[in-house]
C-alpha cells in the first residue's frame, strides 16, 4: 500500500464505517419493525382462533339440544347461515 492509499483510507474510512454502522442499525430497527408486526399479528389470529373455537362450542351445543326445543333449532338455523356467509365473505376476500 502506497502512501496515497494509506491518506484515501484515512481520508473516506471512517465515512464508509459510519454508513456501514447507519445501515446495520437500519437493518436492525426493520428487523425489529417486522417482527414486532409478527407478533401482533400472530396474538390476533390466536385471539380469532380462540373466539371461534368458542363459538363453535356453543354451536355445537345448541346442536346437540336444537332436536328437543324448536325455539333453539331456530336460532341454531340463524347462526349456521351468519357462519356460512361470514365463511364465504372470507374466503372471496382472503389474499392469493
Amino acid at each position: 500500500m502506497n502512501e496515497k492509499n494509506f491518506q484515501m483510507v484515512v481520508k473516506f474510512g471512517p465515512i464508509v464505517l459510519g454508513l456501514c454502522l447507519l445501515l446495520n442499525i437500519w437493518g436492525v430497527l426493520r428487523y425489529r419493525e417486522v417482527y414486532r408486526d409478527a407478533v401482533k399479528a400472530e396474538v390476533l389470529l390466536q385471539q380469532a382462533e380462540a373466539g371461534q373455537q368458542a363459538a363453535q362450542g356453543v354451536l355445537q351445543e345448541f346442536a346437540a339440544r336444537s332436536n328437543s326445543d324448536p325455539h333453539i333449532a331456530e336460532i341454531f338455523r340463524q347462526a349456521q347461515a351468519q357462519a356460512s356467509v361470514q365463511r364465504n365473505q372470507s374466503f372471496m376476500t382472503a389474499p392469493q
